[in-house]
């Protein structure tokens, strides 16, 4: 099988929450009729399956590169049945070898349905089309998360602090960026101080988001101009034969990434993203960032 297009890590793409696909392959894991599942919204008289989906493309960001995963939902098209068959993703993962993405999800169904394994084969057949459809509120808070990361670069570098970075944590659970280095204890409170102004800056200062993809040697020159900060290597696939680096600009800050974003630094403003705390232990800087604004 060839690997799925990822649709957003094109820059339109980036903001695209549909795409017509064509399906590769639908297996069902688990029906309720084999073991409970969780009720479906209070309708009685259901099969709910849980299936997994192969596409030939899609605009869901699959988990991984520090970004959770999208959600959203998979509806078959083109039916002559009474009503078309919707699969609700709680989850997309990618196969780093192979390139294929994987959409794993329920589906609900009339318990006078056939059995599952037929019914596999007939919601979801081989090469059949269906849309995919974000959720629109889940990535514009995870694109946030992910720029707001990638301002803490930004934050850093304009602060003269150019560590390598090691890790980005774009959970909304307590989202952090980690450094290899060290900052002296007796400077750590005037350098947060400092930190958190620069990114405020830098949100203020509304800096559109850019995204390319560059042949390695581009990217290299691109991303390690001021310190070599990525191994390039990290950032291509095995199946390309001339090898590329998707390259976002985030700040003026470039780094070589795979996950989704917003437009520009301003759109950080309303939820009051921020620096939050800064630790150093065992050589590694931890910066803390989240939005200031309770969702709740």
């Amino acid at each position: 099988m060839t690997a799925t297009e990822l649709i957003h890590l094109s820059y339109d793409g980036n903001f695209q929450l549909e795409t017509d696909a064509k399906v590769i392959l639908c297996k069902v894991i688990q029906s309720n009729q084999d073991e409970p599942l969780p009720a479906s919204d209070g309708v009685e008289d259901t099969t709910i399956l849980r299936v997994e989906l192969q596409l030939d493309k899609t605009s869901m960001h699959p988990q991984g590169g520090g970004q959770p995963t999208d959600i959203g939902k998979v509806i078959q098209s083109n039916t002559d049945n009474d009503g078309a068959y919707t699969a609700n993703i709680d989850k997309v993962t990618i196969d780093r070898a192979s390139g294929i993405a994987t959409h794993s999800g329920s589906v609900t169904l009339p318990s006078s349905s056939k059995s599952s394994a037929v019914i596999a084969d007939e919601i979801f057949p081989s090469n059949s089309s269906v849309k995919v459809t974000v959720d629109s509120a889940n990535r514009q808070i995870l694109s946030e998360c992910h720029t707001a990361g990638h301002v803490v670069d930004a934050a850093m570098a304009r602060c003269d602090k150019l560590l390598p970075p090691t890790k980005g944590y774009h959970f909304l659970d307590g989202p952090y960026v980690e450094y290899k280095g060290s900052i002296d204890i007796k400077d750590r409170d005037e350098f947060l101080s400092r930190l958190k102004e620069a990114y405020q800056q830098l949100i203020n200062e509304d800096i559109h988001t850019q995204i390319q993809t560059l042949p390695v040697d581009e990217a290299e020159e691109l991303c390690n101009r001021l310190a070599q900060n990525f191994n390039m290597k990290d950032f291509t696939s095995p199946l390309e034969e001339n090898p590329s680096v998707r390259v976002v600009t985030v700040a003026g800050w470039n780094c070589p990434c795979g996950g989704t974003h917003v437009k520009s630094t301003g759109v950080l403003k309303e939820r009051g993203w921020c620096v939050k705390g800064l630790r150093c232990k065992k050589g590694v800087v931890r910066v803390r960032y989240g939005p200031s604004v309770d969702e709740n």
